[in-house]
């Protein structure tokens, strides 16, 4: 019986080596294979690639946190986090999903080979008979993907006129109106300020003093590539003067007709075109939507409820820049439930004899949910994004007094009860800001509970500033567990433990309680 086991022990081991040992993927970049000294797996059906030596071939610098586990690689403009064991990884603060988290094998971070061959930009190609992995770092073009990139909307404040600069990334800029004639060297002097050496588009929404009063200056210092406007002509000494300088400028000068531009991911739509509307100069009004990911601009111009009702496509956007200046002329309810925006700036000069804003548009910017922001209230307003969040910036003209609030697409607002009272405190000896570290910018929260918190809808405010971070869709906090909400130049986003409010600065170090509510608008905790 013995003989008979090793008899067959022997046949069965000249059938292994008989069969062809399945080697590891070969991967190239570029073209050049690489060399590793733990190779790629394969791990529930998908293959695992050395991260850092992938990484650090395409010219990233990689770092290792041994305390959380976590990966850092930063190349350029691009930081990709990855924890051993997390699926949802982050590239420049946007979480991604895998299917199979990163692990550690033989010393060494193996992670999914798409996730690696693209945080970068690259492109990923498997051959499955050759088991040759191809990952080509820039395209074959020789022009890296567009990526992600934030992009900063300016309402400048020039009373009861409009003037919005759009700062787009790679110095591609866009000036939407120029206040009125007096307007034009203030307007001249902010681009100047913000660092623009020429403008890729000029728009002029419509003839009046208001809109195009200051672009006479700006096309005197300024290259601009590109004009558009309404086409409508007018015989004020206004127009007359910017269509002689626009003349002048020597460059593609079109009417509005549903175009379409495009910078990288950014993309502006024309909405309107080829309409007659007599002698109603606000109704020629060019209206635009930019469209910057998951986050959407409607610029109407002094646009009214006319226009407003002929307008098609998609016309959803979290910002709307509000119709002549708040007027009852423009912002037709109809209109409003269309766009559902969740910001509405409103350009307006302070006691203007117009009466704008109207109270009956308030109203109505009010029961739809919208933040309002105006200029003859708050001076110069800033929104940014990165395609995914936005940020609303309350600057004065010396741009020293600077008040930020971040907001997710999706956030619903804090809630506050009929009397605009607080909410009352709970008692809740449980989830507490344990500490706000005014300088350094970080908040400090922790579970004492002896279950998991779920926080989704849950927010943080800076009571003086009046500023509000909203928890992530899904975020928990496990029993006994600390989460650190960090903002500023060094703020930190290391999900689930560290979470990034914005890179820009929100605690007065002079002194600024935090308050923490709960998905109801229920106060949880303060401090101090």
């Amino acid at each position: 019986m013995r003989k008979t086991i090793i008899v067959l022990c022997a046949i069965l081991l000249c059938f292994t080596f008989a069969l062809p040992a399945l080697a590891a993927p070969t991967v190239n970049l570029d073209g050049q294979q690489l060399s590793f000294d733990v190779p790629p797996t394969i791990e529930d059906g998908r293959t695992l690639v050395p991260l850092r030596a992938i990484f650090e071939a395409m010219g990233a610098e990689v770092s290792w946190d041994q305390n959380t586990r976590t990966a850092t690689a930063i190349k350029g403009d691009t930081t990709v986090v990855l924890q051993i064991g997390s699926t949802t990884p982050t590239i420049n603060g946007q979480v991604k999903t895998l299917d199979v988290p990163a692990k550690i094998v033989n010393g060494r971070t193996l992670a999914p080979l798409r996730f690696v061959g693209e945080a970068f930009g690259g492109t990923v190609e498997w051959n499955q008979a050759s088991q040759l992995i191809s990952i080509t770092a820039v395209p074959t073009s020789g022009t890296p993907p567009p990526a992600a990139a934030d992009i900063y909307v300016h309402f400048i404040d020039v009373g009861q006129a409009d003037a919005i600069y759009i700062e787009l990334p790679d110095h591609n800029d866009i000036l939407i109106d120029g206040g009125n004639r007096a307007d034009g060297p203030l307007v001249v002097d902010y681009l100047q300020g913000q660092g623009v050496d020429d403008i890729e588009l000029l728009i002029a929404t419509h003839p009046h003093e208001d809109h195009i009063g200051g672009l006479p200056d700006v096309l005197d210092a300024f290259t601009v590539e590109s004009i558009l406007d309404s086409g409508y002509a007018a015989t004020t000494n206004i127009y007359k003067e910017y269509s002689s300088k626009a003349q002048a400028e020597g460059c593609s000068w079109v009417s509005d007709n549903y175009q379409t531009y495009t910078w990288g991911a950014a993309t502006l739509q024309i909405l309107t075109g080829n309409q007659s509307w007599g002698d109603n100069a606000n109704d020629y009004s060019v209206v635009c939507r930019l469209d910057a990911g998951d986050i959407e601009f409607m610029f109407m111009g002094d646009a009214e409820t006319e226009v407003e009702d002929i307008l098609t496509g998609s016309l959803d956007a979290e910002i709307l820049k509000v119709g002549h200046h708040g007027s009852t002329s423009s912002s037709s309810l109809a209109f409003l439930n269309k766009v559902d925006p969740k910001v509405a700036i409103i350009s307006v000069g302070t006691g203007n004899t117009y009466g704008h804003p109207h109270q009956e548009t308030l109203d109505k910017l009010q029961s739809i949910g919208a933040t309002i922001h105006r200029t003859d209230l708050e001076g110069t307003i800033v929104v940014s994004t990165d395609g995914t969040t936005y940020y609303a910036v309350n600057n004065d003209t010396d741009n020293t007094n600077i008040q930020v609030s971040a907001v997710q697409p999706s956030d619903p607002a804090p809630i506050q009860n009929p009397a605009g009272n607080a909410p009352p405190l709970i008692p809740d000896p449980w989830v507490a800001i344990t500490d706000i570290d005014l300088q350094g910018e970080v908040v400090t929260i922790k579970n004492d509970s002896g279950w998991t918190v779920d926080m989704s809808g849950w927010y943080l405010v800076s009571v003086t500033g009046n500023q509000t971070y909203y928890f992530p869709d899904g975020f928990s906090l496990s029993p006994g567990g600390t989460v650190y909400v960090t903002s500023g130049k060094g703020a930190v986003d290391q999900y689930p433990t560290h979470l990034k409010w914005t890179g820009s600065y929100i605690w007065n170090n002079e002194g600024d309680p935090g308050k923490l509510y709960n998905s109801s608008g229920q106060l949880v905790a303060q401090w101090p």
